[in-house]
C-alpha cells in the first residue's frame, strides 16, 4: 500500500505540474498574441490619422481664409458686428466641429434676454 500511495503522489504531482506548464505556455501565447494585435491596430490608426490631419491641414486652411476674407469684406453688412468678431466666431464653430462639415451661414447678435437672464449674466461675469 505505501508503494502504490507514493505511485499516486507521483502522478498528483507530474499531472499538477503538466497543467500548470501548459497554463502558463497559454498565457504567454495569449499576451504574445494581444501586443502583436494591438501594434499592427496602432500602426493602422497612426496612418489614418496622419492621412486625416492632412486633409483636414489643407481644407481647413482654404475654408477659414476664405470665411475671414468674406467676414472681413462684408463688415458693412453685419451692423455692429465687426468682421474680426466674426472671424474669431468662425474659427471657434471650427475648431468645435473640427473634421465634420460645418459652415457659419449669419451672425447676428441677440437681444432677447428677459431681466431675469441679464441679472443672471451680470451676475456670473462680475469681477471678484
Amino acid at each position: 500500500m505505501g508503494e502504490s500511495m507514493s505511485q499516486a503522489l507521483i502522478m498528483l504531482l507530474g499531472g499538477f505540474i503538466v497543467v500548470f506548464c501548459v497554463l502558463i505556455l497559454l498565457i504567454v501565447i495569449v499576451t504574445i498574441y494581444g501586443k502583436i494585435v494591438s501594434s499592427v491596430q496602432n500602426s493602422l490608426q497612426q496612418k489614418k490619422e496622419e492621412k486625416l490631419k492632412a486633409e483636414t491641414a489643407a481644407a481647413k486652411t482654404t475654408e477659414t481664409k476664405t470665411v475671414i476674407e468674406s467676414a472681413v469684406e462684408n463688415d458693412e453688412d453685419n451692423g455692429e458686428i465687426p468682421g474680426e468678431i466674426i472671424a474669431v466666431i468662425a474659427a471657434a464653430v471650427d475648431a468645435v466641429y473640427g473634421s465634420k462639415p460645418h459652415r457659419v451661414r449669419s451672425v447676428k447678435r441677440s437681444h432677447k434676454r428677459s431681466a431675469w437672464g441679464r441679472a443672471g449674466v451680470a451676475e456670473n461675469t462680475r469681477p471678484f
